[in-house]
């Protein structure tokens, strides 16, 4: 059974690892002074477990889907919807579930690259972690390289810690926050689906309204909204660690970030209820759907359509993650 291979990096303002499966970037620790650190990036509590398909092997941190979203449409979509099938059996792309190749790795950077099947429409992916060396922050570039030109719903996977102590979503100012057209998780996601919302603090569920700007909820759930016009940076804030976190990304092509509350809402394995992070996921797309499903011409999201590549054009995605202190 194939190990999975993980490379570290050092600098005065903290540690990053990175691994084979998927290039995914966790643990990450940051230090933000006077002794003080924050760990923001989420390592799912079962560890390796090479018994399961995909990137459910190693689940963790930041990683890139290309092309984003889920291979099957969930059931009870709304009549309006159109369904169709996905061109391969990878969620979030063939690059999330398979390993890649480290090409370089020096005092402050390594790169990573990965081959797509032949029969895709992309040819490979290339992925640099640099640490800056002043500050308690990395940067980090995807460079996708298309064999035939395509468009691809897109989405950056940063899964964030939430710790017994809470973290608070500051997260961005937005347009506007749609919530997914069916339940996430059936029978037990909570907030109404095909819905538009103002702001996280109060949103319609068959419960009443859940404030989801503190994690982790009282109440077991597992949940997905769109938050469109998303200005970056993201913020999280760490009260234990008394430390903020930011996400920074070029919003003029990935609009919108995905907020995937997981609060201990899934019971079968490997999650067993135990699983709490939250998902902040810059993107281009309709939800997790675009793959699969194509809403009707007046859903306000309707043109989230996915990023272009052309062939012989390599197009660079940057995006930086960083911490302060409070």
């Amino acid at each position: 059974m194939e190990s999975i291979k993980r490379w570290t990096l050092k600098w005065a303002h903290g540690e990053a690892e990175v691994q084979a499966l998927g290039g995914m970037l966790a643990p990450v620790r940051f230090d933000i002074g006077a002794g003080r650190s924050v760990s923001p990036l989420h390592v799912a509590p079962w560890g390796d477990d090479l018994r399961r398909p995909g990137l459910m092997r190693a689940l963790r941190g930041e990683w890139p889907c290309v092309p984003f979203g889920m291979v099957a449409a969930p059931a009870g979509l709304p009549p309006d919807f159109r369904t169709r099938d996905a061109d391969d059996d990878w969620v979030h792309g063939y690059g999330a579930n398979h390993m890649w190749q480290l090409m370089g790795q020096g005092d402050r950077m390594l790169a990573l690259q990965i081959a797509y099947p032949f029969e895709s429409e992309i040819e490979r992916l290339e992925r640099t972690i640099e640490v800056e060396p002043d500050a308690p922050a990395l940067l980090v570039s995807l460079t996708v390289h298309a064999r035939r030109d395509v468009n691809l719903p897109f989405a950056l996977h940063p899964t964030f810690a939430v710790p017994v102590g809470g973290v608070e979503i500051l997260a961005c100012a937005h347009q506007a926050i749609y919530s997914y057209p069916v339940q996430p998780e059936p029978g037990v996601s909570r907030i109404l689906p095909n819905r538009t919302i103002s702001t996280l603090k109060k949103i319609p569920t068959t419960r009443g309204f859940m404030d989801a700007t503190r994690l982790p909820l009282s109440e077991t759930t597992e949940e997905l909204l769109q938050i469109s016009e998303c200005k970056p940076p993201f913020v999280l804030r760490y009260p234990e660690q008394h430390a903020d976190v930011f996400l920074d990304w070029n919003a003029e092509e990935l609009p919108d970030a995905l907020l995937w509350i997981s609060n201990g809402g899934r019971t079968h394995e490997p999650w067993s209820g135990r699983h709490f992070a939250v998902g902040v996921e810059p993107a281009n797309s309709f939800f997790d759907l675009g793959r699969v499903a194509i809403p009707p011409a007046n859903h306000p999201l309707a043109d989230r359509s996915g990023m272009v590549f052309k062939a012989g054009m390599p197009r660079t995605i940057t995006y930086r993650l960083s911490a302060r202190a409070l």
